[in-house]
């Protein structure tokens, strides 16, 4: 079907590649995907998520995997995972590069995948410091985790 009227053609194309046709399928990742990686983080608590997130040139509306990595006593694990857990969070894997814990303590990676910004991060970096508080240990960082852009063919959302 052809229009008469000047500039159509143009603008259904635009319409095209922002909702359809030419527009590229992003896949949202999970967070048991196997091919995730790290793609922005931060292991010191008084550096600003801003500052971070500006510095590694994130700026997405996409949804990624936010990854909180806590070091708590033995006995509070399975208490501050069920709370985590009632926030949307599941426990996640250990990474190689995250801190060795101190004396008697263990490691928690909590995740969940999200839209993140500054002001997100923040609340859940506050949120997991709390929790983490409150069971008798510290908040040792946080991390974005994504799928590589040449995996991203699902497109789950």
């Amino acid at each position: 079907m052809t229009s008469d009227t000047p500039g159509t053609s143009g603008l259904r194309h635009k319409l095209g590649r922002l909702f359809g046709s030419t527009a590229r399928a992003v896949r949202v990742p999970n967070v048991d995907d196997d091919d995730l990686h790290v793609i922005v983080r931060s292991d010191d608590d008084a550096t600003a998520s801003s500052t971070v997130l500006e510095a590694a040139g994130f700026d997405s509306d996409r949804k990624v995997v936010l990854r909180h990595l806590l070091e708590l006593p033995e006995t509070a694990l399975d208490d501050a995972a069920a709370s985590a857990a009632l926030e949307g969070y599941s426990e996640g894997e250990v990474l190689p590069d995250d801190p060795a814990p101190s004396d008697g303590g263990l490691l928690l990676a909590l995740v969940r995948v999200q839209s993140v910004d500054a002001r997100t991060v923040s609340q859940e970096r506050s949120r997991i410091a709390s929790l983490a508080s409150r069971s008798g240990g510290r908040g040792l960082g946080w991390a974005l985790l994504d799928v590589p852009v040449a995996s991203s063919t699902d497109t789950r959302r």
